[in-house]
């Protein structure tokens, strides 16, 4: 994101505005997840990215939250294009992912 708040003066569409994304040092090496729950209310969508770790008690796995990320639902739509187009560009280039379970 960028640290300066676009002028609607100079530009009336949004959307045509440049945006710069930034990473902070402490998140540049990012999370790893390999499970999601997603749950949603009337105002927003909850997706939590976790770690499957076992639990020491046989037959049980934790799932332990390592980022929440909250979004609009009016954002849901994009998420799902910008996931498609990824996937289907990483497809391309490495092949098929298959789906375990």
């Amino acid at each position: 994101m960028s640290d300066q708040s676009p002028d609607p003066q100079k530009n009336p569409d949004p959307q045509k505005n440049q945006v710069q994304v930034v990473v902070p040092d402490g998140m540049k090496h990012g999370e790893y997840a390999n499970f999601l729950v997603v749950s949603h209310s009337p105002h927003d969508f909850t997706l939590d990215f976790c770690q499957l770790l076992p639990s020491g008690e046989q037959g049980k796995v934790n799932a332990e939250v390592v980022s929440r990320v909250r979004i609009a639902p009016t954002m849901v739509g994009r998420v799902l294009n910008a996931l498609n187009t990824n996937l289907s560009n990483y497809e391309e280039r490495f092949g098929q992912v298959k789906a375990l379970g």
